[in-house]
């Protein structure tokens, strides 16, 4: 019994020699709480802040991200009105404007694969685009596309061609492949042509056009002073779909049911303000989206 009481005395004594207790001791460690508590209260918020869906900006006209395979990561957006392309750092300051030569009388109507070193081998920044003219006598449309450096010179024009897409083959080189459509035939005809490419595709991908025989007509007259007709993708044994009509600042303008069996709407646009508009139908094949200009 006295070696264990002097064993625990001199534990005790250890004890009171390695840790003493004092006022110094007591505000170091409430110093050293109050530093780790901090330091988790911001590794925390770290943490938090990439788990959450932050807003960032937005822009009044339409536009994606592409990948330039010197420059990095970039957003681009097409205005129609202007007849540009506006490229955007990640941080959303500009970074350039491409002025795009559309002839008068015609109207932009997509802009595709920004890029470097895919059209060239030199770095430059290219990319395509394409416009279109309505006849509005005999109510058809005319496409074409030109491929150009950011200094507007021109590497390729292809007639009639509104999609095109691009394949990175594993055997053959990069491919280009331009679809042409004459609308003035009845049984529109369609050209596919196909271009060997000096460059690669690193650009974030796009999605490639699907073709069908129920391939959806743009609407007409385009651009329109009073009413729009909008062809549809409905048939009979569909579900009802729904078609908008927006600003470019995303407000709806206009708004319709369309019932199984519609084949085109007709839009009374006579008390809208000229400018650009989108069209969407939402419908159980899909989603269909067009533009119209409306003077």
């Amino acid at each position: 019994m006295k070696n264990v009481e002097r064993l625990g005395v001199n534990l005790c004594s250890v004890q009171e020699r390695q840790f003493p207790v004092t006022i110094t001791t007591i505000i170091t460690l409430m110093k050293r709480l109050l530093t780790n508590l901090l330091l988790f209260s911001l590794i925390s918020g770290h943490f938090t802040s990439f788990s959450q869906i932050v807003f960032e900006n937005s822009y009044n006209h339409s536009g994606t991200y592409t990948h330039l395979s010197v420059s990095g990561d970039k957003f681009f957006l097409m205005d129609a009105g202007l007849n540009q392309c506006r490229i955007y750092n990640t941080d959303h300051t500009l970074w350039k404007t491409i002025n795009l030569n559309v002839p008068s009388g015609n109207y932009l109507y997509d802009i595709k694969f920004v890029s470097e070193n895919l059209f060239t081998t030199n770095n430059t920044l290219c990319l395509a685009y394409i416009y279109y003219y309505y006849d509005a006598v005999n109510q058809y449309y005319t496409y074409n596309t030109k491929i150009i450096k950011e200094n507007g010179s021109e590497l390729l024009t292809i007639p009639g061609c509104q999609y095109l897409s691009i394949y990175n083959t594993s055997s053959s080189g990069t491919k280009l492949l331009t679809y042409s459509y004459d609308y003035s035939l009845t049984l529109y005809a369609v050209i596919t042509r196909v271009y060997n490419l000096p460059g690669t595709l690193t650009s974030i991908d796009e999605p490639v056009p699907e073709f069908s025989t129920q391939f959806l007509q743009p609407a007409f007259p385009n651009p329109a002073s009073t009413e729009v007709i909008i062809p549809l993708p409905l048939s009979a044994g569909h579900a009802p779909a729904i078609l908008r009509l927006s600003s470019q600042a995303g407000l709806v303008v206009r708004e319709a049911v369309l019932m199984p069996g519609s084949r085109t709407c007709t839009l009374n646009v006579q008390s809208l303000p000229s400018g650009v508009y989108l069209y969407s139908i939402d419908s159980s094949t899909g989603l269909h989206t067009g533009k119209i200009v409306i003077n």
